[in-house]
């Protein structure tokens, strides 16, 4: 159906259908009424009524009028690609769509998650839901406890041991360049697994690959903190085979197809189910790095098998001795959609019946594979023809034609019935981006819950990035959002457009009334935000040559011209208004010569005073003398100022204190349960340059992270005192920190540098030894060896204000240590009291050597807690009231003050030696 006769025609044709059907086939009214609902549904004939053009709650200012003409009842879509009609011109140049400006982009419009359906997603994975028990009876079995008192009247409870879950998972997001659109997915992903407790912990580490690294170790690392130094792979195995680890990823990166993960996987998968959480659809998996491997199958009949150990079945056009190859790791592969999960969980439980696809992975990488434009495979196709420029140019845009319709068409055969319909309704809208994706599938598509077709669509060749459009580029921009808006993701601002001529070939599958949907979904969202940004009316601009363009908003006149390119496509009922829009998006016209004419302004009358000249006396002539004021320069040279090296990784051990209930001791009056506290260490790194002192004597310089704590202690925290009060929220700039205390060593060889101020003891220290930090020195000994330091580098080397060391100490931790909440002897040096209800330890009554517990805190500082007392640059306060909060050093006017110590010492209380205390 295609002209307005054939409208017409319609409720005749229905009303002999509906005769029919009741005649013939004995149809009820009610079988009619779900059998022509139902072919609606599936858009055998699509009909519209004169009403239907118009939607029931349009957008507050759509572009297409609402009086416009309506379309033309029409058929379904063929997805035959009609033969290519001959075009009058092939020199003209495909329609591309502009830059928008960010301002404008809908980015705040209504938008769904990518998953919409979390509930299915943990009903999926509920074969993982195994628990296993920790520890002795420790709660109350309500189940048993009410059958034996029903069975024996004895109210005596029947205790069980906790139960966790067992896996805990590890989620690795691939942050590489095309998974930038995979951003909202990702999140989705993450707050599922977290809020639903389906696991013990679930862990989140972004995946960072430098290639250059002069290791092939260092190549690699994970960062679970923004600007924090990152972890090794290697920190993430878990020997008891407990952990899941997922790996987020398209696998389209260069470091998957160099083989840069091969190891890491390797060292995971074989300790732990290692699995590729992927974000294409299957059918795409051999076009990514994984094509490299061997298609396989994989079964387990255990409980959270290593993937070595899992049944591999190869697919029967693969190489059966791929079997044969020693190590090669079984990698399983999933995605999004909810079958799949639901069939990976069953595998990993040791369902022998679930099979999972996946891949052999090879032994090494291989070549990157080169991705060529359409341009660049138009001109291989294209002869060259120096002799007619003209008639060459013709045969490339042609080629380009036959390139774009032999996409489509592959594209069409491939992808997933879902995909096609989104691919389609995308070509009616004027700006794409991932926001308009979401409205558009959320709006039109709402059975769509799987991210896959949006997968399809944008891996599909079909779409590109418009110029400039790079997420760092972008990124100012999403920082600058406003402050009642919700933050803006960088991969949202960009903005995409079909590949040359790919878009007028899909508006031939795409009913006009879809057509117009779209346009007006899309135009109703640019229009909210274009009226935040700017005054002009936005239809009066988009059609209005004439109309001043607002600063920073010229680029969003192609709006206006590819919706012109689009209403084209629909009839003549469209082309006046297109018509419009193709006039509104040209420049202004300039005035011609002579054009002017004062007759064209209005007059108007003003009043106005008239302004007198004050008579000022003769000017008489005077002498004076020149001066020059000369800076006086001292002839001596200046000393120059050596720069800091570069930064360079360490590794560190991170110790933390947790408790841990005993075994439990019963009598017959009561049960008394003990605990104990047990030592955690982890991996950890960070960054530091190591000053060379006389003697070729190391002093190392740790770089801290600046940031924002919260110093002082609370008041219910144990063992305070209140010149720790108010607590209040301090910021501190980045700076360097001895990584240990100052040893004997390092004092030693400072002291023999020239003097600055006064004199040092070489050896002050009470207890000897080279690797003891020195103790015995006071406040002005402490600035004198940083005077006589920065005087022989030529670096400023300072003691650390009272906010610094406290900040430093702490390590982006609340607890009283930043050990946690409880101190031991086994991880520091004090007088071996209890601190709190903790345990009692030795007393060792001297100085220990530095990093003697081999342990540090997050920023990779050892020895914070006892051992010595450190100097601070502070003057001494009874309390934080007033006290700066810029982390400056808190000074008073009298310079005689007691200075500030931090840390406590070896015969402390452990009170002193919390992360808070300020003693006299």
């Amino acid at each position: 159906m295609s002209n307005p006769e054939q409208a017409r025609a319609a409720p005749d044709a229905v009303n002999r259908l509906v005769a029919l059907l009741a005649t013939e086939q004995d149809y009820t009214g009610l079988e009619i009424a779900e059998t022509l609902w139902l072919s609606m549904k599936i858009e055998a004939v699509a009909t519209v009524s004169d009403d239907a053009a118009v939607p029931a709650n349009p957008p507050p200012l759509p572009v297409i009028e609402a009086g416009a003409t309506p379309p033309p009842p029409i058929e379904a879509p063929d997805l035959t690609m009609p033969p290519p009609e001959p075009r009058a011109n092939l020199n003209l140049p495909s329609p591309q769509a502009g830059v928008l400006p960010s301002q404008t982009l809908p980015v705040w419009v209504a938008d769904p998650p990518m998953l919409t359906n979390p509930l299915d997603i943990i009903r999926a994975l509920r074969p993982l839901l195994k628990k296993f028990a920790i520890g002795g009876g420790s709660r109350i079995d309500e189940v048993a406890t009410a059958d034996k008192i029903a069975r024996t009247q004895l109210w005596v409870p029947v205790l069980a041991p906790e139960q966790r879950p067992y896996f805990d998972v590890v989620l690795v997001v691939d942050r590489s360049s095309s998974m930038h659109i995979w951003q909202r997915l990702i999140d989705d992903i993450v707050r599922i697994l977290k809020r639903y407790g389906l696991f013990w912990n679930v862990q989140v580490y972004d995946l960072v690959v430098t290639p250059d690294a002069p290791k092939p170790e260092e190549a690699v690392s994970l960062i679970s903190t923004p600007r924090r130094p990152g972890h090794r792979p290697r920190e993430l195995i878990d020997q008891q085979g407990r952990r899941l680890v997922i790996v987020l990823s398209d696998c389209a990166a260069p470091y998957w197809w160099q083989g840069t993960l091969l190891p890491i996987l390797n060292a995971w998968g074989s300790i732990m189910p290692t699995t590729v959480w992927q974000m294409l659809p299957p059918w795409m998996w051999r076009r990514t790095a994984l094509g490299q491997g061997t298609a396989a199958a994989f079964r387990s009949d255990r409980y959270g098998a290593a993937n070595p150990q899992l049944i591999t079945h190869l697919q029967e056009y693969d190489d059966p001795d791929a079997l044969t190859i020693p190590q090669r790791l079984p990698l399983p592969v999933v995605t999004s959609d909810v079958a799949d999960l639901a069939q990976w969980s069953r595998m990993v439980a040791g369902d022998r019946r679930k099979v999972v696809p996946g891949f052999l992975l090879p032994q090494q990488g291989g070549p990157i594979p080169r991705t060529s434009t359409y341009q660049e495979l138009a001109n291989q196709r294209t002869p060259s023809n120096t002799e007619d420029p003209a008639a060459e140019q013709a045969a490339q845009q042609q080629a380009l034609e036959d390139l774009a319709r032999e996409r489509v068409e592959r594209f069409l055969e491939l992808a997933s019935p879902a995909a096609q319909r989104l691919i389609m309704l995308l070509a009616a809208a004027p700006v794409i981006t991932l926001p308009v994706v979401r409205l558009i599938r959320d709006s039109m598509l709402p059975d769509i819950a799987s991210p896959l077709p949006v997968a399809e669509v944008f891996l599909s060749g079909l779409l590109q990035r418009l110029p400039g459009q790079s997420s760092t580029a972008l990124m100012p921009v999403a920082e600058a959002g406003e402050a009642d808006q919700p933050s803006i993701a960088a991969p949202d601002l960009v903005q995409y457009d079909f590949a040359p001529r790919v878009r007028a070939l899909l508006l031939e599958f795409l009913p006009p009334v879809d057509t117009i949907e779209v346009i007006n979904s899309v135009s109703a969202a640019v229009e909210q935000r274009w009226n935040k940004v700017s005054t002009v009316d936005f239809r009066a601009f988009l059609t209005d040559p004439t109309l001043p363009v607002p600063e920073g908003l010229q680029q969003a006149k192609s709006f206006a011209s590819i919706t012109a390119d689009i209403l084209d496509q629909l009839g003549p009922e469209y082309a006046e208004f297109a018509q419009t829009l193709r006039r509104g998006s040209q420049p202004p016209p300039s005035p011609e010569p002579g054009d002017f004419d004062p007759n064209d302004f209005p007059l108007q009358d003003i009043e106005y005073e008239v302004a007198e000249f004050i008579a000022f006396p003769p000017l008489e002539p005077f002498e004076f003398t020149e001066a020059h004021f000369e800076e006086e320069v001292d002839e001596a040279p200046e000393e120059e100022v050596s720069p800091a090296p570069d930064l360079e990784p360490f590794e560190f051990t991170v110790v933390t204190l947790r408790q841990r209930p005993a075994q439990q001791q019963r009598t017959r009056k009561q049960t008394q349960q003990t605990t104990e506290w047990e030592i955690h260490r982890q991996q950890q790194r960070a960054y530091r340059w190591v000053e060379t002192l006389p003697g070729d004597i190391p002093l190392e310089m740790v770089a801290i992270p600046g940031g924002t704590f919260a110093m002082g202690s609370p008041e219910d925290e144990p063992e305070r005192y209140e010149d720790e009060s108010p607590q209040h929220e301090v910021t501190v700039a980045p700076f360097f920190m001895g990584r240990y205390p100052v040893t004997q060593w390092q004092w030693q060889a400072v002291a023999q540098l020239p003097q600055v101020e006064r004199e040092l003891n070489p050896d002050p220290s009470r207890f000897k030894g080279q690797d003891r930090p020195v103790e015995g020195v006071n406040w002005y000994d402490a600035t004198e060896f940083c005077a006589r330091l920065s005087a022989h580098t030529g670096r400023a080397y300072r003691l650390p204000t009272e906010a610094e060391w406290e900040y430093a100490c702490r390590a982006d931790t609340t607890t009283p240590f930043h050990f946690g909440d409880m101190i031991t002897t086994e991880v520091a040096n004090y007088n071996g009291s209890a601190y709190r209800n903790g345990p009692a330890g030795d007393s060792r009554g001297e100085t220990t050597p530095v990093d003697h517990f081999e342990g540090a805190n997050a920023f990779g500082l050892s020895d914070m807690h006892g051992n010595v007392y450190e100097w601070c640059q502070d003057h001494w306060h009874s309390d934080y009231k007033g006290a700066p909060t810029d982390g400056s050093a808190w000074l008073s006017e009298d310079e005689g003050a007691r200075r500030i110590i931090r840390g406590g010492s070896w015969n402390n209380n452990p009170g002193y030696c919390r992360s808070a205390p300020r003693p006299l």
